[in-house]
């Protein structure tokens, strides 16, 4: 599966989730700038590595840098 049908697959909340990770952001802050629980986080990352194929939140940022979701054109 290509980068762009696994992006497609990404809730707008979760592209924002990785957007965020992507750039370094804890599931502290995250929550904190979205107004929500971390919990709600945690979700959200566990979907977003569940549809990315990935393990880990490292593997995220990795994935994120190559399919250059980290610019702001998200």
């Amino acid at each position: 599966m290509s980068g762009q049908q696994q992006v497609s697959k990404l809730t707008g909340r979760e592209l924002e989730v990785l957007y965020l990770i992507a750039r370094g952001w804890d599931n502290r802050q995250i929550a904190a700038y979205l107004h929500v629980e971390i919990r709600t986080v945690k979700y959200h990352t566990t979907n977003i590595y569940s549809k990315l194929g990935v393990k880990s939140r490292s593997e995220a940022i990795v994935w994120a840098w190559k399919h250059r979701i980290t610019q702001d054109n998200r």
